[in-house]
């Protein structure tokens, strides 16, 4: 009698499935007839393409012992205090504290009953900022990935930055 480990045969059913209907093509050869469609790695049907996230920002709440807004990366967001107009960060200071931008003037948010909170303001280069209870939201760029919020607190030459809770304060530090 032979025995399959579960996990194994799932791969080797998956990877069999995969090979369906897979036709290969080399270099050269005709593209697919116009009737079906060529093979993208664009997302299944309802799911946004890497570029309309980065139009169309979700805001959300991070989950954890400290509430705060992230981005649909799970990157942290921050409020430069004082920056109710978004003046007070430069070219300069865009480079170390990336705005989040929008493309549409009413971003989307998670959970929706959050959407009271955001709005978006024109920016110089004719952009437009996401912001939380008016406030230009930013990410910092020295967070090393999800769950990081080493901006929190910073005093720099812009100012103090700050994580915002979801009711769109600035958490103190």
């Amino acid at each position: 009698m032979i025995r399959i480990d579960a996990a194994a045969l799932a791969i080797v059913i998956a990877a069999g499935l995969s090979a369906c209907g897979r036709e290969d093509t080399g270099p050269g050869d005709d593209p697919p007839p116009a009737d079906r469609p060529a093979a993208t790695d664009a997302p299944a049907q309802g799911m946004a393409t890497p570029a309309e996230a980065e139009r169309r920002p979700v805001v959300t709440v991070s989950e954890g012992e400290s509430p705060h807004l992230v981005d649909s990366a799970g990157q942290a967001l921050y409020v430069l205090a004082g920056n109710e107009d978004g003046s007070r960060c430069d070219a300069a200071c865009e480079d170390a504290w990336p705005p989040v931008q929008a493309e549409d003037a009413q971003p989307e948010v998670e959970p929706f009953g959050l959407a009271d909170h955001v709005g978006t303001m024109p920016r110089g280069d004719g952009g437009l900022h996401v912001t939380w209870n008016g406030q230009p939201l930013y990410r910092y760029a020295a967070d090393s990935g999800v769950g990081a919020t080493a901006g929190h607190g910073v005093q720099d030459q812009w100012g103090s930055w700050s994580l915002v809770s979801p009711g769109g304060d600035p958490i103190a530090h």
